[in-house]
């Protein structure tokens, strides 16, 4: 993602938000997200931040796209809000899964395959 306007779109994505409820954080229109989103304007510094503190987001990945989007802590919140309710071993699976780095899915991706093929042992 290139621009602050994908980068805001990605993170509206992933926290399922509307444009509109988006908006009603920062002190915008739904039709100001949009515009934001298609890079036909700027914010302000101040709404920038607000994004960041209120969602946990990363200023630098936001603004520039340098680095993570969520920091470890922020990951552990989200992981911990979307697995209530589950076991805590579960949690800790979740937790561990989402600070993989990239090169490590395709050896998790061949054990999955082979539980498949072979079911699991025992």
């Amino acid at each position: 993602m290139d621009t602050f306007g994908q980068r805001l779109r990605h993170l509206r994505k992933e926290l399922h938000l509307t444009q509109v409820e988006l908006g009603d954080v920062i002190g915008i229109s739904g039709a100001g997200i949009a515009k934001l989103e298609a890079d036909g304007t700027t914010t302000t510094e101040a709404a920038k931040r607000l994004i960041c503190s209120t969602y946990h987001v990363s200023y630098a990945w936001l603004t520039e796209g340098i680095g993570e989007m969520w920091t470890p802590r922020d990951l552990d919140d989200l992981v911990d809000k979307y697995t209530e309710g589950w076991p805590e071993f579960a949690r800790a699976i979740m937790k561990g899964f989402v600070r993989l780095p990239d090169d490590e899915w395709q050896r998790v991706i061949e054990m999955v395959d082979k539980i498949k093929k072979e079911g699991l042992p025992g």
